[in-house]
């Protein structure tokens, strides 16, 4: 048997799976919170509101970590709208927000009291997820690079590509 030639290995970048993992696991766990908010308010689910209160506020905080997508080593990056101002606010902290050790503890730190409580169960589940993924990520010696962001609306504009000035070639028509 002839030896098979090497593939090229396609390498996943975590990171992203992470952010993702992240964003949408916050997302839950501000949900929750309000919901814990007002459950807190009825006698029987007194012990809801300081978590309700706990998650909301660090899901907040969690969301404006992780909205901003990082760059990708290889091709494009699709940024999410109106990142840029986020993009802004972590690249000020950015010697913490880089490392994705520190991301991982962070989620994993958030995430514990969220998981006391019912309705940010599941979120919490999202972001310990999301924390051993940057673990993989941190792991792998991958790290967060905020997607340029000096780019204004002129230069943007230079950058579209113009319309073809020939048309497609067709089929010729028979008769």
């Amino acid at each position: 048997m002839a030896p098979r030639p090497q593939e090229k290995q396609r390498s996943i970048q975590w990171s992203m799976w992470a952010n993702e993992t992240a964003l949408m696991g916050a997302w839950i766990v501000v949900l929750g919170g309000i919901v814990g908010i007002i459950g807190g308010a009825v006698e029987e689910f007194q012990y809801w509101l300081p978590f309700g209160i706990y998650s909301l506020v660090f899901g907040l905080l969690v969301v404006m970590l992780e909205y901003p997508r990082g760059k990708k080593n290889k091709g494009n990056t699709v940024t999410r709208s109106h990142q840029e101002i986020f993009t802004k606010i972590n690249h000020k902290m950015y010697k913490f927000t880089r490392s994705y050790y520190i991301r991982a503890l962070v989620l994993f730190l958030v995430c514990l009291p969220a998981g006391v409580i019912v309705p940010t169960f599941f979120g919490a589940f999202c972001l310990l997820s999301a924390s051993i993924i940057y673990l993989v990520a941190a792991i792998r010696n991958e790290e967060w690079t905020p997607v340029g962001i000096q780019l204004d609306r002129a230069q943007r504009i230079d950058t579209i590509s113009s319309p073809p000035s020939k048309p497609p070639p067709r089929l010729p028509q028979q008769i």
